[in-house]
């Protein structure tokens, strides 16, 4: 073996061991407690049923250290269990655009996200296509195309996370774009065909408001035959939190009104609920609240009884 050979091989296992070394080996757990209080069900605004129902879920996440993957587990006044499978969701590089999925038990979404410099536009999937002023263009690029960071995809995603299948995630929403008030979304169209009629296809043009401020104040989607599928309103802003209402109609079938209060400094998602099933004539309501909210450094992607019996009783 000559010296040059030798030499070679000695930076190369030198380079891997130092870019192991500088691998960070820590997942995130960040657990959330959420307080739901059941309002019952509503028919003529006479309400049905008599009592309040409480229930408390516990909400985990495990990031990876890139941000790139996450595992969801919930549970919702039932034992821990290991058995548990969770959702996963993952974001990774494909040829010249990026793919996301999201799967657990029951169901899997997957659609594709590709950037346009040019045009400074954000496509997802092949007809969903977003365009950003500069300085909002080039954080997403970076961060949710080159860094394939998930929460800032689910930040930037907020008001069609349900559309998407991902809204078991809004809990995590990096808030960046309530954060820096030069980063705008300036419209939007999006295509999609009827759940009920899969040879119906809906066009909608998306506008968004912004105060003078830069705060995000409006946004409406609604199709060129003028349905209005969602309508989002500033009510306030004060230090970090943001109230809203929010009104979802789809199509014509599910009616939700939401009052929604963030508080993007400490990471907390409140929302009362109300939601009238138009062809029954019923009404449901129920209010969510965050209890607790903490980040764990954690070693792996899969829970075991111990480590969520330690996630949920630790301070």
């Amino acid at each position: 073996m000559t010296k040059k050979l030798i030499h070679t091989l000695l930076i190369l296992v030198a380079f891997h061991i130092n870019a192991f070394a500088q691998t960070p080996k820590s997942y995130t757990v960040t657990h959330i407690v959420n307080k739901t209080i059941d309002k019952g069900e509503y028919v003529d605004d006479k309400r049905i049923d008599k009592k309040d129902k409480i229930s408390t879920g516990n909400l985990i996440y495990i990031s990876s250290p890139k941000n790139d993957s996450i595992a969801f587990y919930e549970f919702n006044d039932s034992p821990v269990s290991e058995k548990k499978v969770p959702n996963i969701c993952a974001l990774a590089k494909n040829q010249n655009s990026l793919l996301l999925t999201y799967k657990n038990e029951s169901y899997s979404t997957k659609f594709k996200i590709t950037f346009n410099n040019n045009e400074k536009t954000v496509l997802i999937g092949d007809k969903d296509v977003f365009y950003l002023n500069d300085s909002y263009y080039k954080y997403v690029q970076k961060s949710v195309g080159d860094n394939l960071n998930i929460p800032d995809l689910i930040d930037f995603l907020e008001d069609f996370l349900a559309g998407y299948a991902l809204e078991d995630l809004k809990y995590i929403s990096s808030y960046e774009k309530y954060k820096h008030k030069d980063f705008k979304i300036t419209k939007a169209y999006m295509e999609s065909f009827r759940t009920q009629a899969s040879d119906y296809l809906d066009k909608w043009n998306i506008k968004f408001s912004y105060t003078k401020t830069g705060i995000p104040s409006y946004v409406l989607k609604e199709s060129v035959e003028g349905d209005r599928e969602i309508e989002k309103k500033l009510i306030s802003s004060n230090k970090g939190i943001f109230k809203y209402t929010k009104h979802t109609n789809s199509e014509s079938r599910l009616i939700t009104d939401t009052d929604i209060r963030m508080d993007v400094n400490n990471h907390r998602y409140d929302e009362k609920v109300t939601s009238l099933q138009v062809g029954l004539g019923k009404e449901t309501r129920y209010e969510s609240k965050q209890i607790s909210y903490k980040k764990i450094p954690f070693k792996e992607l899969k829970l075991t009884s111990g480590n969520i019996s330690n996630i949920i009783s630790s301070k």
